[in-house]
């Protein structure tokens, strides 16, 4: 077997997409020259005959199939081939550039046209057309090296991904090897609770999802053999990466007769288990499960199964939320999951100690001991991680050594086939190949950095790791983004006080964060590390040229003057206080040799200059400033690649003019988003040429020519424009429009009949006094009031009302099923109060809208059509100045299945003296938080999944049974309990 150890850089849509481009645009720019005739035409039929060959090693490597024996020739030889590509990117970009650049110059007059046309033409033999035959040529000389791989070419064209890989099933059995098991006790109460929970359908999945090495398996085999536990049959399957639906029920025979079958067809083998089953209860563990995509087999695995007697359970573990919710909607009910986190710090201590000082007393080792506790501490209670490094520990009780292991990281000491390492990066060698150089790119961050979807989805597609097809890079970066965090390489963090400011209001939109597991962010670092560099240095030290993207914290100047050569580095994050007054020159300076940055973010408060090389890096998607530079320079103006650019004040008393901006700014016809702190977009003429702009945060009418309401195409000021056109509109804020009567057909467009807001996930409506109508057709009657026939929007994923007084239904909303976020404030007609006995619970009434955050001012919104019906909401909050003296019980238990989030602020709670018992069936609830309970005195019994409790303003006597010591201590001390009696001042937003 032909095996190579290669982690590649470049991928093959990358690789596919750059050469395609290059036979067809030099071909286009030399055929009449006489390069064409004397060898370039040959050059390029032979890339492109020998195209595929190139791309199947590519995809090879990429996918993780050649790996093994070191081939040094292969690897060096697709080190060039990254090279190549990437050169052959930057030139055709720059001829990109040069036609982005006669565009903006059309408006010139023509006399000047005919000039720049010209010089356009006698460019053809300047150096970038020089670099295009040099990279032909390049090209040609790789293809000539392929022939040195043919061994490989022809092992990989004869065999199926998984036989050159080697895959390997893990195999595990119900029994629990260890002679303890530590923590997880309120995680085994809470499966237990499931497992004896009486059921009258035959199938119930609960998931326990978490990263390699935490413990599910451990936590499986722990409670298969609980002696409280009433199964007439039990099942032990390890699943592992191979889904064969015929293998799996053959599996599940042997466990449950412990005897080996065979069986010619599935047909057989599903007979047979159906037979065994049928009638009896039954408890499967289906361990180690990694198919989130094909459901059909997943239905032929749970065919027999059906037949089993009333409240029969499947454990399922899993490292990927989407295998939870695939198995879910299998079986038709809600997703029922644990997300299975570290340790607690004193199990981990235990059970590094277990294996660090086996044989041995630990209180003999006392300085051995205080090292100990620190290497516990950054493997982060993943006991796959704690065995492996404390059994390595265990062999060399040696200061030293083990000052070493602390210093160095976990996965790159670990050295085994079955270690932590090898089962971290499992994970990775399953994504799919388009999405491994997106993980590996997080490296650049620090751990445990949390960073928000649109600010990684805009460095995704900036650099080029997104690929150009049909659908638009945004909503592909997004995907992928979304597969990483079903598949748990991105952990969700949503905070509930996170405060945006609107009007006079503040509102929780539970705005996600997302960050990464220590050991997943360890496992980019090792695997990026020939491409991704995350420096925080005062030392100068010598940066590898082969870096593409790059974080640096410095205070210390020498460190700069290390990046001018680096030309194939593509992001820079600069982060420099240095009180210098030479500062500004040397970025200016080391900025001028990043001749391929396609991210640039710089963050100082010691530089006051624009650096003018910024102007020169013509490749630049986004630019992100934060300074105290107090305008921006016209040279960046000459960017017109631009997409993204972001300018922040670190100084925010400067007042800035309409000087700040260069007028010309509104060439830069690619730039979808702009940000620029204290002022609007009316500083900027002609901003209607900005046609790729996706967000229009504010604009301003000025009776001036380039600055009136003609930019936006404005029909009158109390007509909207008809953004409904715009294609990549993603954000929309309609606010004091004062004179605003109706939105109507002119909303849209000229015609309703095609695609209007394809793109719009967000609108908010904002101090609408004066709006009387909505209307969407010129028949139509339905007006706001009434908010009805919303589904154009049927990419709308965020809508905001505040203070529209006049509205007085919400009827329509239920035609938006994209919707995920609802904020609603200040719109006293709303909260019509309707009989909680009327609410009907019928499934054919239920919204099939599944909100992620209901964030509303009134409680008795919670009884308004439509969101009566809701009953998948994941997150409410409830705030503002009215109260209740009871909680919207039914609501809450038809939401019971789904909802992780409760948040009672404001004078919600101030007449509440009980909380339901029913509380308890919330089973997916995680967090509780209580402002403003003064005559609440206790609290019932919560549900097992609650992990956070907060309550701010209580009364005496029940902060008393909180404390520690106190009557309700025990019951709750297992949560992330915050009591305080009094409300600070911070909270008060009221």
């Amino acid at each position: 077997m032909v095996t190579v150890a290669v982690e590649v850089a470049v991928t093959k849509w990358f690789t596919s997409a750059i050469i395609g481009k290059l036979i067809n645009k030099a071909s286009s720019y030399f055929k009449d020259q006489k390069a064409w005739q004397s060898g370039m035409k040959a050059e390029l039929d032979r890339l492109s005959k020998f195209r595929p060959q190139i791309e199947t090693l590519v995809y090879a490597a990429e996918r993780g199939d050649l790996r093994g024996d070191h081939n040094p020739a292969l690897e060096e030889w697709l080190g060039q081939l990254r090279d190549a590509v990437e050169e052959a990117d930057n030139v055709l970009d720059e001829l990109e550039y040069r036609h982005l650049k006669e565009e903006a110059e059309e408006g010139r007059g023509k006399w000047t046209n005919t000039i720049v046309k010209f010089a356009v033409r006698a460019a053809q033999q300047d150096d970038v057309l020089k670099r295009l035959r040099e990279v032909v040529k390049t090209f040609d000389n790789l293809v000539a090296g392929l022939g040195t791989f043919a061994q490989v070419l022809s092992w990989l064209d004869g065999h199926t991904a998984t036989e050159v890989r080697g895959d390997i099933g893990r195999e595990t059995g119900r029994i629990f090897t260890e002679n303890e098991f530590f923590g997880r006790e309120k995680e085994k109460q809470t499966i237990i609770h499931w497992l004896n929970n009486s059921e009258t359908k035959i199938i119930s999945v609960f998931s326990i999802v978490g990263v390699g090495g935490v413990g599910k398996t451990a936590l499986a085999q722990n409670l298969f053999d609980h002696p409280g536990l009433d199964f007439q049959i039990k099942m032990w399957v390890c699943v592992s990466t191979s889904f064969e639906e015929k293998a799996i029920i053959m599996k599940m025979l042997e466990s449950l007769t412990k005897t080996k079958h065979e069986f010619a067809t599935l047909d057989a083998a599903q007979s047979i288990l159906k037979e065994k089953i049928t009638g009896k209860k039954f408890f499967l563990v289906l361990d180690d499960v990694w198919n989130d995509e094909e459901r059909e087999k997943w239905n032929k695995v749970m065919a027999p199964l059906k037949y089993g007697f009333a409240g029969s359970k499947i454990l399922l573990t899993t490292r990927m939320e989407s295998v939870a919710n695939t198995v879910a909607k299998v079986v038709g009910e809600t997703k029922m999951s644990l997300n299975l986190n570290s340790l607690q710090e004193w199990d981990n201590l235990l059970l590094f100690e277990k294996y660090a000082f086996a044989g041995f007393n630990p209180n003999e080792y006392a300085r051995l001991r205080s090292i100990g506790n620190k290497i516990a501490k950054k493997l982060r209670g993943i006991p796959l991680a704690v065995k492996t490094i404390g059994g390595m520990l265990n062999y060399k009780l040696e200061e030293e050594y083990w000052s070493r292991v602390l210093e160095d990281g976990a996965l790159n000491l670990d050295k085994g086939t079955d270690g932590i390492k090898a089962a971290i990066r499992l994970s990775y060698e399953h994504l799919p190949p388009e999405l491994k150089p997106c993980f590996r790119y997080c490296s650049i961050f620090p751990p445990d950095h949390e960073f928000g979807r649109h600010q990684l989805v805009d460095m995704w597609i900036s650099v080029g790791l997104i690929p150009e097809d049909e659908k638009r890079q945004e909503e592909l970066a997004s995907e992928f983004f979304e597969i990483l965090v079903r598949k748990s390489f991105f952990e969700r963090k949503a905070s509930c006080y996170s405060l945006n400011q609107v009007g006079d209001s503040f509102f929780t939109p539970f705005a996600s964060y997302y960050s990464m597991h220590d050991l997943l962010h360890e496992l980019a670092e090792i695997l990026s590390k020939n491409e991704c560099l995350r420096v925080v240095s005062n030392d100068p030290f010598q940066i590898p040229q082969s870096i593409r993207h790059l974080s640096l914290m410095t205070n210390n100047i020498l460190v700069l003057k290390n990046l001018s050569g680096l030309k194939y580095l593509r992001t820079l994050l600069l982060f420099c206080d240095i009180e210098d007054d030479g500062l500004a020159g040397v970025i200016n300076t080391a900025l001028k040799g990043l001749k391929s940055i396609r991210y640039l973010e710089l963050s100082s408060d010691n530089v006051y200059d624009f650096p003018k090389s910024i102007g020169d890096l013509v490749h630049l998607r986004c630019l992100s400033m934060t300074t105290d530079i107090p305008e921006l320079s016209p040279r960046i103006c000459m960017l017109y690649h631009l997409q993204i650019l972001e300018f922040r004040w670190i100084n925010y008393s400067f007042a800035p003019s309409e000087q700040s901006i260069p007028a010309d700014i509104c060439k830069l016809s690619k730039l979808k988003r702009l940000y620029l702190p204290t002022y609007d977009l009316s500083t900027i003429p002609h901003v209607g040429k900005l046609r790729s702009l996706q967000h229009l945060k504010k604009y301003s009418v000025k009776g001036v020519v380039g600055y009136d309401i003609s930019e936006l195409e404005m029909i009158s000021l109390e007509r909207l424009p008809p953004f409904g056109q715009l294609p990549y509109l993603k954000i929309l804020t309609l606010d004091e429009l004062g004179a605003l009567k109706v939105i109507g057909l002119e909303f849209y467009g000229s015609s309703r009949s095609g695609n209007t807001f394809p793109a719009l996930e967000t609108l908010k409506l904002i101090s609408l006094i004066q709006l009387e109508e909505w209307r969407e057709d010129t028949q139509s009657e339905n007006c706001l009031p009434c908010l009805e026939r919303l589904e154009s929007l049927t990419s709308l994923k965020e809508l905001w009302i505040e203070k529209c007084g006049a509205l007085k239904s919400l009827g329509g909303l239920e035609a938006i099923p994209s919707l995920k976020v609802l904020v609603i404030g200040t719109c006293p007609m709303l909260a019509t109060i309707s009989p909680l006995d009327s609410m009907d619970e019928s499934p054919r009434n239920r919204l099939s809208m599944a909100l992620d955050v209901l964030d509303i001012d009134h409680p008795e919104l919670l009884l308004a059509v439509p969101l009566r019906n809701l009953h998948l909401t994941k997150s409410v909050q409830i705030s503002g100045s009215h109260s209740i003296t009871l909680l919207p019980e039914q609501w809450l238990l038809q939401n019971g299945a789904s909802l992780q989030s409760l948040v009672l602020f404001g004078s919600t709670l101030r007449s509440v003296e009980t909380l339901p018992d029913s509380l308890q069936s919330l089973l997916s609830l995680r967090n509780l938080a209580l402002h403003n309970a003064y005559r609440l005195t206790r609290l019932p019994e919560l549900p097992r999944s609650l992990e956070i409790l907060e309550i701010y303003g209580c009364s005496e006597e029940l902060a008393g049974r909180l404390k520690e010591g106190g009557l309700d201590y025990d019951k709750f001390r297992h949560l992330d309990l915050e009591v305080s009696r009094v409300l600070s001042q911070s909270m008060i937003s009221w």
